[in-house]
């Protein structure tokens, strides 16, 4: 199991460049690859954005790709001769004028917008330039798998105590169940008993009418069902939660499972206790699908 957040960093260099890759993740219901990759590189995309996705499948991914060239690159001046002749003519006149100083100087033309711009050549970007951003990236994004993995073992601790509480929790309901069972039906044995002593005349109690009446009522208040689906779906939890891949989608449809199987039986209950521990339960699957809403 591994988590959604994580970060990696890895920086290499060759005779030519420099490259840091930067990774990081948070959570996302799907994969999301944010990439920041300069222009000049972006014929390495394609096989970046390869690389992560053959390792990530679910997350927000922010990656970062910083090029530093190391050797020299030729460089271009551009004289803008009309904007230079134009504010020479000026500060011609204002310097006749008694205005100004001082004629213009070359800082001047340097500082000047539109007057002079200074040209690189293109980075040249090559077979062993890519190889070497693959290389960092691959560093990187070892890390990152690390660092998702290590904390996707604490989230298996914390689903693992969750689970086994839901399955206390499974145990407890099911003792419940048969005893309210048992109280429904003496509780409407004596109900009915008292109705019948305080009627007029000689009625009598019909055993076998009564206990019609004590199972239908046990039949819309009966939660087997529940108990036994709310029992698998915990098992079935288990059974994925330990399999290799990426499943924090089959988990949280599960959790949204469990906590169907509960709301239905808080609302067939009528017994004070079993809604007590049905609420502790719903508690316990919220805090389940908080930490499942972290699982790739």
């Amino acid at each position: 199991m591994r988590s959604m957040t994580g970060f990696g960093q890895a920086t290499g260099r060759d005779e030519r460049h420099a490259v840091t890759v930067t990774l990081r993740s948070v959570n996302n219901r799907f994969y999301d690859l944010k990439l920041r990759l300069g222009d000049e590189y972006r014929a390495s995309e394609a096989e970046l954005t390869e690389l992560l996705a053959a390792e990530i499948e679910r997350g927000r991914v922010e990656a970062a790709v910083e090029v530093q060239a190391l050797g020299e690159r030729e460089a271009a001046v551009d004289v803008h001769r009309p904007v230079v002749l134009a504010a020479h003519q000026a500060i011609e006149e204002l310097v006749d004028g008694g205005l100004v100083a001082q004629k213009l100087t070359a800082g001047d033309l340097l500082r000047l917008p539109g007057a002079i711009d200074l040209r690189f050549a293109p980075d040249r970007w090559e077979p062993a330039d890519r190889e070497l951003l693959l290389s960092v990236a691959r560093d990187a994004l070892a890390q990152l798998v690390a660092g998702r993995e290590t904390e996707g073992e604490k989230l298996a601790e914390a689903l693992v105590d969750r689970i086994d509480g839901l399955a206390d929790a499974a145990l407890d309901l099911v003792a419940l169940a048969k005893a309210a069972r048992r109280r429904t039906a003496e509780a409407l044995r004596a109900r009915l008993a008292e109705v019948l002593a305080a009627a007029p005349g000689s009625a009598t109690l019909d055993p076998g009418r009564l206990e019609q009446e004590v199972a239908v009522l046990a039949e819309r208040s009966d939660v087997t069902e529940e108990l036994d689906r709310f029992a698998a779906h915990l098992e079935h939890f288990r059974e994925v939660a330990a399999a290799e891949g990426a499943v924090g989608k089959r988990l949280d449809f599960l959790t949204q499972e469990i906590l169907r199987e509960l709301n239905t039986l808080g609302a067939k209950c009528r017994d004070a206790e079993m809604t007590r521990r049905v609420l502790d339960a719903k508690v316990l699957c919220e805090q389940l699908r908080e930490q499942v809403q972290n699982v790739e």
